[in-house]
């Protein structure tokens, strides 16, 4: 990048403030492409989604498309949806199974391993003289499960991705293995798309609570939501910004009476199978608000109910594909699956009341922010600045929200990630 596009000048660790150029500027997306997308272990599908031999999706690492597939043998593979010969894409569907990929262009066809089984004309054409074993589609070279959650990394000197979650797995942990049943995706994902930068929607999930009342004042003032937090702060009230760069917010939220009345006997039955794989603090946390991002780009919601993760799939500097996903325990009853499917679809979907608000807050953002003059002047996350303290029993360094220290984690990440070359997620 350029000297005016240099990290340590546009994330000020010292004053904590942060350059609108790194939203508007296509150098630096385009840097970002390279340090963070194809460093960092980032997100492509949950473990459900592909149970059998033979199922696949298609899904994004940055803007690069991939295949996430699981082989005959039962392994799991992400490939590059590419073909060796022209680039084109060899699988145009979401999902589905297939026993290989086939180029809809010139007919080059691979197994699920990854390997180049079928060319055409491949005795008068090539004369029996390409190396097929060199021309199977490109794996990426490192993928791993958490919890279900797998992500896969351009970077083949990454850390293990246990390692890259670092003190953010006890937040995964607490909400995605409550149960020895595990979890597992309902049917279909939500995907829409908003003229902003991907960075808005993900530091927003790494520790935002500041713009509940005004961004959703609608909401509030039909009481739909309220000033999330406060009855219990440091306890259940906290925001949490881990040495990786990863941040969470946690919330106490009391449930409305007809939620509860389904969700209450199904989260006392929760805690009770929880309290034999979690901490008494973890077990403690059931039934609150949890929101929170992996650094870069995924993001999870806990919420009345339900629970979404997300994919924020950069597409330029100015645009965002927003891929969201329902998750529920495989064992939850039926009336527990019908309400967080409704709750969802209702509140943090494309046209969730929620959602459509931080939409157009994101968007706005962007729009002004793209000025030559606006881009001089950097932007605060201040809040709540050298007053966080650390806990033994929680990972990363805790504040009450509101704060900024989850946010400004991410951009320290950022920075970090951006400034080092040689960097290896």
């Amino acid at each position: 990048m350029g000297t005016t596009s240099d990290p340590a000048t546009l994330i000020d660790l010292a004053d904590r403030t942060v350059s609108p150029k790194i939203f508007a500027d296509p150098e630096i997306y385009r840097a970002e492409q390279e340090r963070i997308f194809g460093r960092c272990w980032l997100y492509v599908a949950h473990d459900s989604q592909v149970p059998n031999p033979g199922d696949f999706v298609t899904s994004f690492m940055g803007e690069e498309p991939v295949i996430v597939c699981r082989d005959l043998d039962g392994r799991v593979h992400v490939f590059l949806n590419s073909c060796r010969h022209r680039g084109m894409q060899v699988c145009r569907f979401e999902q589905g199974n297939a026993r290989s990929f086939q180029c809809p262009y010139h007919g080059w066809t691979y197994d699920m391993t990854g390997r180049l089984v079928g060319v055409p004309d491949f005795r008068k054409a090539y004369y029996e003289e390409l190396d097929r074993s060199k021309w199977g589609l490109l794996e990426v070279p490192r993928s791993a499960a958490y919890r279900g959650l797998i992500f896969a990394s351009f970077e083949e000197r990454a850390p293990s991705l246990e390692d890259y979650l670092g003190g953010f797995r006890w937040y995964l942990d607490m909400v995605l293995d409550r149960s020895a049943s595990g979890m597992m995706t309902l049917p279909g994902v939500h995907k829409w798309t908003l003229a902003t930068n991907w960075k808005f929607g993900a530091e927003q999930f790494s520790g935002d609570n500041y713009h509940t009342m005004w961004a959703h004042q609608s909401a509030v003032r039909v009481g739909l939501a309220e000033q999330f937090g406060g009855a219990e702060p440091w306890q259940r009230d906290f925001e949490s910004a881990t040495d990786e760069g990863h941040g969470w917010i946690n919330l106490t939220f009391d449930d409305p009476p007809e939620l509860n009345e389904v969700l209450g006997p199904y989260l006392a039955r929760l805690r009770e199978e929880a309290a034999k794989r979690l901490s008494p603090m973890q077990v403690r946390q059931i039934g609150c608000v949890h929101v929170g991002t992996v650094f870069p780009n995924f993001s999870l919601l806990s919420f009345l109910g339900f629970l979404s993760i997300r994919a924020w799939h950069p597409r330029g500097p100015d645009r965002v594909d927003v891929w969201s996903w329902s998750l529920v325990q495989r064992d939850a009853p039926q009336a527990v699956l019908e309400l967080a499917r409704d709750v969802q679809v209702r509140t943090f979907s494309p046209a969730g009341i929620f959602e459509q608000d931080d939409g157009e807050m994101w968007t706005a953002c962007y729009q002004t922010l793209r000025g030559t003059y606006r881009r001089r002047f950097p932007l605060n996350y201040q809040m709540s600045a050298n007053h966080g303290r650390t806990d033994p029993e929680r990972p990363g360094l805790l504040h009450p929200p509101p704060t900024e220290i989850g946010i400004f984690g991410f951009y320290r990440r950022w920075r970090q990630a951006m400034a080092d070359d040689g960097a290896r997620g």
